[in-house]
């Protein structure tokens, strides 16, 4: 029987170890310093990984980072405004170019890590591929998926439109967009009712609908909707780097 093959998100990856790895230095007098071992993130990274492939069954696996240019800000201009200024942690450069060297992490064109994992977890005539990360919008990518690095879900294509229909009610604050104001998931699971095989087109009707009630035209809630997808095979060309924006 053929192993797993792992898509791994190699933004949580590697910030969420570069994030743990700081120290606070007091030297007295008030003077403090911040240091960080980039030696000791590779160790961690290469203990995790290790760790992935052992409890997922996984001889194999793809790393992908995001893109320095990201095509959602075309979109909506606003997406992930609410980051600027914040400080990264100080590792994070070197170990991205780590997993660049030593595992050939894949970067589309325009493209965040999200996008390329779906891209690739959509792409047919491929054996069991199985998407790692804690980011709860991979629900709306038809694949395996593995939020904890141990247990593995099959989310069918009818529990994805579900869930993209709901991202795109719910939105998304850590994202930067914000969805249908004052909705959260609880809600948008009213509004769409608990029917996840209903046709995507009819819940599109009951998302309009909810927009419209707040006052938002349709362009505006496409536009939501359109930031909130996470692209699937067949909806990036990755020689132009085009992307196929959603519409019903």
């Amino acid at each position: 029987m053929s192993k797993n093959h792992l898509l791994i998100d190699g933004d949580i990856l590697i910030y969420k170890i570069a994030t743990a790895s700081e120290e606070a230095t007091h030297w007295g007098d008030g003077f403090w310093t911040l240091h960080a071992d980039a030696k000791t993130c590779i160790g961690n990274i290469e203990n995790v990984l290790k760790t992935l492939q052992h409890n997922l069954d996984a001889e194999t696996f793809t790393i992908a980072l995001t893109d320095e240019k990201n095509f959602r800000k075309d979109v909506l201009p606003s997406y992930k405004s609410n980051r600027l200024g914040r400080r990264k942690p100080l590792t994070l450069p070197a170990l991205r170019e780590y997993l660049l060297e030593k595992y050939k992490a894949v970067i589309y064109k325009g493209l965040e890590a999200d996008d390329v994992l779906g891209i690739l977890a959509t792409t047919p005539n491929k054996p069991k591929q199985v998407i790692v990360s804690i980011d709860k919008d991979f629900r709306q990518i038809p694949s395996f998926i593995s939020n904890n690095g141990q247990d593995i879900i099959n989310v069918s294509p009818e529990q994805a439109d579900y869930w993209f229909m709901l991202q795109t009610l719910a939105g998304d604050n850590v994202d930067g967009y914000t969805g249908l104001p004052n909705c959260g998931v609880k809600t948008a699971v009213k509004i769409l009712g608990d029917n996840i095989k209903l046709p995507i087109a009819e819940l599109w009707k009951k998302v309009i609908t909810a927009y419209k009630k707040k006052g938002f035209s349709e362009k505006e809630v496409l536009q939501q909707a359109r930031v909130a997808k996470i692209l699937r095979h067949g909806e990036y060309n990755e020689k132009t780097g085009e992307v196929k924006l959603w519409k019903m």
